[in-house]
């Protein structure tokens, strides 16, 4: 057995992985940025941090895809929730 085997992942180890799976599926459907934040959430284990990041980073690409907005209204979303 190896020694990450007993040790575990460190939260950014697992949030990378999350990322590496999710982002690109997100990118042929974003509604897969839903699973991306709820994922996060769960290895974060602090609501108030999550929610602040997907408010941040992922509503603003999702409005943009599913509500008609164009890209430069996504990033200023961005731009106000930072």
């Amino acid at each position: 057995m190896s020694i990450r085997g007993r040790q575990g992942y460190t939260k950014g180890e697992i949030n990378r992985l999350i990322d590496s799976l999710l982002h690109p599926l997100a990118k042929e459907d974003r509604r897969l940025l839903i699973v991306d934040g709820f994922l996060h959430a769960l290895v974060e284990n602090d609501p108030p941090l999550s929610a602040r990041k997907f408010l941040t980073y992922s509503l603003p690409t999702l409005l943009s895809e599913l509500g008609g907005a164009d890209k430069k209204t996504a990033k200023i979303a961005r731009e106000v929730m930072k």
